[in-house]
C-alpha cells in the first residue's frame, strides 16, 4: 500500500479486506527505520460483505516532516492486531534534508598539496 500525504490533507482513505467491521480502531505505523509508532484512531466509512473502506487523519505537521519512507503498519482493536503490513508514506512538501550547502572560496580553491615521492632502490 502507498499513501501520499500532503500537508494541506493530512485526512486519507484507504481499504482493508476485512468485511462487516464494527468498533472503535487504530492503526499504528512503526518506521522501520526509527521504530518510533504513530497510532492513529480510525473511522469506518463503508464496510460490507466484502471489505471495509476506512479514514484516518495524520498528525498535524506530518506532511512538513521529513517522513518519507516504508513503515510497518497495524490495525489494532482492543490491543489485538486485525490486519498487518507494508506501507510506503510519500509526504508533501517533505520537508528538509538537513543539507549543508559548500561555498567555494579562494582559501578553498588555490590549496596545493605537498607530494612526497618514493626513492627508486
Amino acid at each position: 500500500m502507498t499513501i501520499l500525504v500532503p500537508e494541506l490533507l493530512l485526512t486519507r482513505q484507504f481499504s482493508v479486506n476485512i468485511p462487516n467491521m464494527a468498533g472503535n480502531y487504530d492503526f499504528v505505523l512503526v518506521s522501520q527505520y526509527s521504530h518510533q509508532s504513530i497510532t492513529m484512531p480510525v473511522t469506518i466509512l463503508v464496510t460490507n460483505n466484502r471489505y471495509s473502506k476506512l479514514e484516518m487523519t495524520f498528525p498535524t505537521g506530518f506532511g512538513d516532516e521529513h517522513k518519507n519512507g516504508i513503515y510497518n503498519w497495524r490495525l489494532v482493536l482492543n490491543a489485538t492486531t486485525v490486519e498487518a503490513g507494508l506501507v510506503k508514506i510519500i509526504t508533501e512538501p517533505g520537508g528538509g534534508l538537513g543539507i549543508t550547502n559548500f561555498t567555494s572560496t579562494a582559501a578553498t580553491e588555490e590549496r596545493v598539496a605537498d607530494v612526497f615521492y618514493r626513492p627508486n632502490y
